[in-house]
């Protein structure tokens, strides 16, 4: 009891500081813009473990509701998001809240957008037009603006932004506004109103980023006569006129964009082709993923490229090993293996065997590293040395492996005594009298008879 009232006291005091603070909120943005919300309301006494208790007697939120914001986390927080999320409560995300609750946060947000938010926007739209159509719209300001670059000097790219006052500043901001309440049509207009002034100073940067938006406006509002790839690829083009790193990220993301749009209508082939067109000047990690992602969408087409495909997969296990990731680029060769059968390619199945076990090697995969060795020792068509550098690579790994007893999966050859054929190439070949003794029948006697022998004849020619 004593701890509920200390609960309940607390509960009072914040609740009190919080209407302090809507008054005094009230009295500087006036009582329109500004609300308060209540939660727990199942209960008013015992804090939000009694709040809880209520809700699960009426019905509280289901919990998937909450589950669904809660994303993944990356081991060292690398997407943007914490190193790890807070603990759940005992009953779970959201237990305390009644659907009452969730009715009052929703009413909340439709008030503010209603009452606050889209009163401003169209507000600053309005000021926004009014400013662009004095500044640009008309045929008096278009016959300006012609002559004026038909006048000037274009020069080199100048990638340098706009102050927000300048009417460049204004139409990018005002097309924005316009593609955030969905009203694409006149975000286009804007759009390409924009790029004109963009091309002529010239700036790469902007004159990109608008063309970049027309064809998401294109995608999101299609029109039979317009294609948003050929915006894509124009922004694309204009993205990497622009130094530095930060226009090689804005010319992979639109080339994502555009390949994320062919996958979706179909033109899987064409996604790998834009895909292959943005890895060329990336890092080595975004690289090989950008060739891991082509290689895939080539097995999307119909019929499947697969040696295509295969191909594609090899350039990314490249990318993958310069970039330190052998994991990764170990993942990329197996799943090329199966596709180079060593009947039909031969060389390109022993070359990835090759790679597979250096790089076993390097991870510490001594198991692997045996089973690519073991796959090198089909070499019969290889000089002799090779087949020897080969052999020693499977010893070695044998070795490293500590495998005792016979290997699953090693076929040794067999040979069949009855058609073994023996050629001597010494002095036995050219002797006419082969004496009887060389014929004994151990074959410890046979090489001391035979090395006997061959004394006798040195000293009976040089006597002569």
């Amino acid at each position: 009891m004593e701890s509920a009232a200390i609960s309940y006291a607390c509960f009072l005091d914040v609740f009190c500081r919080a209407l302090s603070n809507l008054a005094t909120l009230s009295n500087t943005y006036g009582t329109a813009n500004c609300s308060i919300l209540k939660l727990y309301s199942s209960s008013n006494k015992g804090g939000a473990g009694a709040a809880a208790a209520a809700v699960t007697a009426s019905g509280a939120v289901p919990a998937a509701v909450f589950q669904a914001c809660r994303s993944a986390v990356v081991p060292g927080g690398g997407a943007g998001e914490p190193e790890h999320w807070l603990p759940e409560p005992p009953g779970g995300l959201g237990q305390a809240l009644s659907p009452d609750d969730m009715a009052a946060a929703g009413q909340l947000l439709k008030n503010f957008c209603e009452r606050t938010l889209l009163p401003r926007l169209e507000e600053r739209i309005a000021r926004l037009n009014l400013s662009v159509s004095t500044a640009r719209k008309g045929l008096k300001n278009r016959l300006t603006r012609l002559w004026k670059g038909a006048a000037g000097d274009s020069g080199p790219p100048q990638d340098v932004s706009y102050p927000w006052h300048s009417v460049e500043a204004q139409m990018r901001c005002l097309a924005d506004l316009a593609f955030l309440l969905g009203q694409y049509e006149f975000a286009v207009q804007m759009y390409r109103l924009a790029a004109q002034d963009y091309l002529a100073a010239p700036n790469s940067k902007w004159y990109a980023g608008a063309e970049e938006m027309i064809g998401l406006c294109s995608i999101l509002a299609p029109s039979p006569s317009g294609d948003p790839v050929k915006y894509l690829n124009r922004a694309f083009e204009h993205y990497s006129k622009v130094r530095g790193r930060q226009g090689r990220m804005l010319s992979t993301r639109v080339m994502m964009d555009a390949a994320a749009y062919q996958a979706a209508v179909g033109r899987h082939f064409a996604a790998s082709m834009s895909l292959m067109r943005a890895h060329f000047d990336e890092e080595a990690a975004r690289a090989a993923l950008l060739l891991e992602a082509a290689a895939y969408a080539l097995l999307r087409c119909q019929p499947p490229s697969a040696r295509k495909a295969a191909f594609h997969l090899v350039l990314a296990g490249l990318r993958y090993h310069t970039a330190k990731q052998k994991r990764l680029a170990i993942h990329c060769y197996m799943q090329v293996t199966p596709a180079y059968s060593p009947g039909t390619w031969r060389h390109i199945s022993e070359h990835l065997h090759d790679i597979l076990g250096k790089q076993c090697v390097e991870l510490g995969d001594a198991e692997g590293c045996l089973k690519h060795c073991m796959a090198l020792l089909d070499c019969s068509h290889r000089p002799p040395a090779a087949q020897g550098q080969h052999l020693v690579r499977f010893l070695e790994a044998v070795k490293a492996a500590g495998v005792c007893g016979p290997i699953p999966g090693l076929h040794l050859p067999e040979v069949v005594t009855d058609t073994v054929l023996v050629k001597f190439a010494d002095q036995r070949c050219y002797q006419s009298y082969t004496p009887p003794a060389l014929l004994g029948s151990s074959p410890m006697a046979f090489a001391a008879n035979a090395a006997g022998a061959a004394v006798d004849g040195s000293s009976s020619s040089s006597s002569g």
